[in-house]
């Protein structure tokens, strides 16, 4: 008899781990399972590609201010909306957040599940931890010692994450730095990602309208503009590079939208920087874009995985990374990409590098042609997992 599975993800914006949950259902024997995906709050465009199979749920009005953060709610301009961030703040504070959870599952929710996995770090840990899922699963994406969302909440969170009975984390290094904080080493297993390449690759083939310049070395970012993302010091190196005169010839086009578009547009300009940077805005499908650029750069503070460099390889373009615990597992530096230090001068240093050797773009990408990320390993873990 198929089991019942329920996996809890907070919203459907673009971004990595939307992606990433995509390709593992839809690589995963779905026959073996019933699975129904709920989201929190429906604010986004992803999961319109998921087998059909897989039933999606909505939260109620209390969720919609839940993958907000309070700046995000002000620029949002809607008084309902702030009440509501002001309530789930106030209920978290207080820990009254547990009785209103119990109570809106019962109105979301209408059969029981052999298996809850909250998929996201943060609130969905709390709606899984206070439901009554035989199986308690939490995925961790964060990389905690960079950047952790439970601190706020850090009393709650420490009474309801030795509840879970198994936690995930997605690298090494997002385990170590998770019981730092934690210490339930005892609980934590670690699954690498699962990236469905042939889907990357189809989609790369579909039509766009770009032009790149061949005499230009053209490189490309893709993620959302948060300032965990990097581009503001990203913006900061090309100013120094250009003031350098080493920009001639050379274009950076960033893919995405976010909270710092505004702030980022404002610097390029005041910078001098508008015919050698632009901001192209959000994209559906960024892998028809990735495939026409010479390198990939990703300027992020931290990657607890760092899926575009796989997609960017897959694609057989190189990537230049800060250095992160995803970074080493996914590029052999100086082989078929670069990893630098994870600082404005880290960034300055690559760029520069292959600014001033362009045929370092040559043998990475040479040594990208048979690049291959393999998911067997992780697709019988996660089984396990469900099982």
């Amino acid at each position: 008899m198929a089991k019942n599975i329920l996996f809890v993800v907070d919203e459907r914006r673009i971004g990595g781990v939307s992606v990433l949950f995509e390709d593992m259902l839809t690589l995963l024997d779905l026959k073996k399972y019933n699975i129904d995906l709920l989201v929190l709050h429906n604010n986004g465009e992803m999961f319109e590609n998921l087998p059909k199979s897989i039933n999606i749920i909505y939260g109620s009005p209390y969720f919609e201010a839940v993958d907000y953060t309070i700046r995000e709610v002000i620029n949002q301009k809607s008084f309902s909306l702030f009440l509501k961030k002001i309530r789930l703040v106030l209920d978290m504070k207080t820990g009254h957040i547990e009785k209103v959870i119990r109570k809106e599952r019962k109105k979301i929710l209408t059969k029981k599940y052999d298996v809850e996995i909250a998929f996201k770090d943060g609130f969905t840990a709390l709606f899984t931890i206070f439901g009554d899922s035989k199986k308690k699963v939490h995925w961790l994406q964060y990389e905690y010692s960079t950047s952790n969302p439970n601190q706020k909440y850090d009393k709650l969170f420490r009474r309801i994450l030795p509840q879970f009975d198994e936690i995930v984390a997605v690298s090494d290094n997002v385990k170590k730095c998770f019981n730092e904080v934690y210490n339930l080493n005892d609980k934590v297993k670690v699954i690498y990602n699962i990236i469905n390449q042939n889907k990357i690759i189809e989609k790369a083939k579909e039509n766009c309208d770009i032009k790149l310049d061949k005499n230009d070395l053209n490189i490309i970012s893709v993620g959302r503009l948060h300032p965990i993302k990097g581009y503001e010091r990203l913006i900061n190196v090309l100013t120094r590079l250009k003031n350098e005169q080493l920009l001639t010839n050379v274009k950076v086009r960033i893919y995405g939208d976010g909270p710092e578009f505004s702030k980022l547009t404002t610097m390029i300009n005041e910078n001098n920087l508008a015919e050698n940077v632009l901001l192209m805005g959000k994209v559906l499908n960024p892998y028809k874009y990735i495939k026409y650029f010479d390198l990939f750069v990703l300027p992020s503070l931290y990657e607890s995985f760092g899926l575009v460099m796989v997609e960017s390889m897959t694609l057989g373009v190189p990537v230049l990374s800060t250095s992160s615990s995803a970074t080493s597992m996914i590029i052999d530096n100086n082989i078929n990409g670069l990893i630098v230090d994870n600082s404005n001068e880290g960034i300055y240093l690559g760029l520069k590098q292959i600014i001033e050797n362009r045929s370092l773009i040559e043998k990475f990408k040479h040594n990208l042609i048979d690049y291959h990320y393999d998911n067997n390993e992780q697709l019988k873990q996660i089984e396990q997992i469900l099982d």
